[in-house]
C-alpha cells in the first residue's frame, strides 16, 4: 500500500510554525531573538539547506538547552537527511522538554506511522501519541486522520468511519480521507457504501493513479474487480496510467469478463515496454480465455523469446496445443519444459496426462509415476495414474489407484467417472450406472459423465433412458463426441429415422484424436496447484 507520506506532507510548514508558537519556557523568556533563530532555521530547512540549519541550530542550543522547539527542529533535519533513529530521539527529547509542543507528538507518530500498518507495535505507539495530541487539540486534522487510518489497519473499520465524522468539512473532502472510508465500507462489506466513497473518490479533483493504488489491495481482498476497473479507467481518463496501472486495470477487466477490453488494454501496456513478457503473460491467458488459441500462441511465442529459460511458458504452450488438438505438439512443447525443470511436479504431470493419451498410453506412465512420487500426498497423481492405466487396458491397476483417488472430495467425481467406464467395458451395467450417478451428483453438469451413463442404459437396450441421458448430454455439449456416438447407434437400434442426419452430424466431429485431446484436457483441467498462486 501507499504510504501516507502524501497527506501528511502537506502539514509540514504549519508545524514548523507550530513549533515556534509552542515555544519552551527558556525560548518564551528570550522573546524576538528566539523567534528570529527559530524563523531562520525553519527557513533554511524549508530551502533544504539542512548543513546550515543544523549550523544554526548548533549555535542555538547553546544558548537555549534542552529547549522543545528547537529539539522538534532537529528532528526535523535528522529525519529529511535520513537519520530515523536520531531523529526518533530528538522529537522525543522535544515532548520531553515542551510536553504541549503537538508537532513533535505529530513528527513521532509520522515515523511510526511508516510502518505502522504491518506493526501493532508501531500502530499502538502512533495511535497513542495522536491521543496525545487530540487531548490538546481535539480538532487536529492530521491526528485524526491517522487514527482512522490505523483503526482502519487494525480492521475496525467502524471505529474509523467514527473517527473520520469527526473531521471538518475541508478536510473530510481530501481524497485520501474518502480514500480510508472506501476501505472501511469495503472491509464492513457494504457494497452500497463503497460504491458511494469509490463515487466520491473519482469525483475529486486531486484524484489520481496514486490514490487509485491506495485502496487496491482492499478491492481485492474484497473481489471487487468492478470497483478497481472504475477508479484506474478514472484516474486514466485524469492522466496517462503507468504500465503498472493500465495492467492493473486490464487484470480488473478480464476479472469482469470484460475480455474484448482487457485485451486491448493489455496491447497498450505491452506496447509501452516491449521487453517485458509479463503483459505478453497476461495476454496470452485473455486470448485463450476468448477460445482464440492461435493468437495465445503468438503470444506465448513473444515471451518465450524474451524469457527463454521460463519453464512455465513452453508447458502453457504444450496445455493450448493440446486445446487445439496438436498433440505432437503439445507433448513436444511440455518435454521443453521439462528439460528445463526435468523435477517440476506440474510439468510431469502434464507430460504424463498428454502422453497417456498418445497411441501409446504406456509412455506416459514414468512421468505420473515420478510425479507421485513428487508428490505422494496429492490425490490427483493417483487419478492420474487411474486413468493412464485405464487408456493402456489395464483395468485393475486402473481400479487400484481410481479406488484411492474416490476418497478424496478434490478427486472423487472424476474418480467414479472413470471407474464406471471400466464397470461399463467390463459389462457390469448396474455398477457403472451407481458410479456415474455418483459422478454426477458430486458434479452435476459434466457432459460426458451423462453421456457415458446415456452410452451404458443403450448398451442395457433400455432406449428410453438411453436417449433422456444423451439428450440431456447433449443441451450442455451440442459436441460432444460420445453422446453424439450412441445416439446414432440408438437411432440405428430403433429404426429411427433421424438416422441419416445423426449420422451426418457424427461425420463431422468423428475424429479420434479429438476424443482424445478431450479427455486429455479433462485431466489438465484438474492439475494440481504449483504452489505459486498461478
Amino acid at each position: 500500500m501507499v504510504s501516507p507520506r502524501r497527506f501528511r506532507a502537506r502539514h509540514i510548514p504549519v508545524l514548523l510554525g507550530a513549533a515556534i508558537l509552542a515555544a519552551s519556557a527558556p525560548a518564551q523568556q528570550a522573546g524576538t531573538s528566539y523567534r528570529d533563530t527559530l524563523l531562520a532555521i525553519q527557513q533554511q530547512i524549508q530551502e533544504n539547506h539542512l548543513e546550515d540549519a543544523r549550523t544554526l541550530l548548533t549555535s542555538a542550543f547553546r544558548r537555549y538547552p534542552s529547549d522543545g522547539g528547537l529539539e522538534n527542529l532537529l528532528g526535523i533535519v535528522e529525519i529529511q537527511q535520513g537519520h530515523v533513529d536520531r531523529a526518533k530521539q530528538a522529537f522525543a527529547e522535544a515532548v520531553q522538554h515542551s510536553p504541549k509542543l503537538t508537532s513533535a507528538y505529530l513528527n513521532l507518530a509520522r515515523i511510526d506511522m511508516k510502518a505502522a500498518e504491518t506493526n501493532p507495535a508501531d500502530r499502538r505507539e502512533a495511535f497513542h501519541l495522536c491521543e496525545k495530541v487530540l487531548q490538546m487539540e481535539p480538532g487536529n486534522a492530521e491526528a485524526n486522520y491517522n487514527q482512522a487510518m490505523l483503526l482502519m489497519w487494525e480492521h475496525r473499520y467502524e471505529a474509523s468511519l467514527q473517527v473520520v465524522a469527526r473531521l471538518d468539512p475541508e478536510t473530510r473532502r481530501r481524497v485520501r480521507v474518502e480514500s480510508v472510508v472506501c476501505e472501511d465500507e469495503v472491509g464492513l462489506g457494504h457494497q452500497e457504501a463503497a460504491n458511494r466513497a469509490v463515487a466520491a473518490m473519482v469525483a475529486n479533483p486531486d484524484f489520481g493513479e496514486a490514490d487509485a493504488m491506495w485502496v487496491l489491495p482492499a478491492l481485492r481482498v474484497a473481489h471487487r474487480a468492478d470497483l478497481v476497473d472504475r477508479l484506474f479507467t478514472a484516474a486514466n481518463g485524469r492522466q496517462q496510467l503507468s504500465a503498472a496501472g493500465l495492467r492493473i486495470l486490464g487484470l480488473a477487466q478480464e476479472a469482469e469478463g470484460k475480455l474484448p477490453e482487457a485485451r486491448a488494454t493489455l496491447e497498450r501496456v505491452y506496447a509501452m515496454n516491449s521487453s517485458d513478457a509479463v503483459p505478453l503473460i497476461d495476454l496470452t491467458r485473455v486470448a485463450a480465455a476468448m477460445k482464440d488459441y492461435k493468437g495465445a500462441l503468438g503470444y506465448l511465442a513473444h515471451a518465450r523469446a524474451l524469457e527463454p529459460q521460463n519453464a512455465s511458458l513452453p508447458y502453457e504452450f504444450g496445455v493450448i496445443c493440446l486445446r487445439m488438438g496438436l498433440l505432437g505438439e503439445a507433448s513436444k512443447s511440455m518435454g521443453k519444459a521439462l528439460r528445463l525443470t526435468p523435477d517440476n511436479p506440474i510439468y510431469n504431470y502434464g507430460m504424463g496426462t498428454v502422453l497417456s493419451y498418445s497411441a501409446d498410453p504406456s509412455q506416459g506412465l514414468p512421468y505420473l509415476e515420478k510425479f507421485h512420487q513428487l508428490r505422494p500426498a496429492d490425490p490427483v497423481g493417483a487419478l492420474a495414474l487411474g486413468t493412464a492405466y485405464f487408456r493402456n487396458k489395464d483395468f485393475d491397476n486402473a481400479t487400484t489407484w481410481l479406488r484411492k483417488a474416490v476418497d478424496d472430495p478434490s478427486t472423487s467425481a472424476e474418480a467414479h467417472f472413470y471407474l464406471g467406464r471400466i464397470l461399463r467395458a467390463q459389462g457390469d451395467f448396474d455398477q457403472a450406472i451407481a458410479q456415474l450417478t455418483e459422478s454426477d451428483k458430486l458434479k452435476p453438469d459434466q457432459a460426458d459423465v451423462i453421456a457415458e451413463l446415456g452410452q451404458v442404459y443403450l448398451q442395457k437396450r433400455d432406449f428410453p433412458e438411453a436417449e433422456k441421458e444423451l439428450n440431456r448430454a447433449l443441451v450442455l455439449d451440442a459436441n460432444n463426441y460420445g453422446a453424439n456416438f450412441a445416439l446414432m447407434q440408438l437411432y440405428a437400434f430403433q429404426h429411427d429415422p433421424r438416422l441419416d442426419e445423426q449420422s451426418k452430424k457424427f461425420g463431422l466431429i468423428r475424429n479420434k484424436t479429438v476424443e482424445q485431446n478431450q479427455d486429455a484436457m479433462r485431466m489438465i483441467e484438474i492439475r494440481p496447484e504449483d504452489g505459486s498462486g498461478n
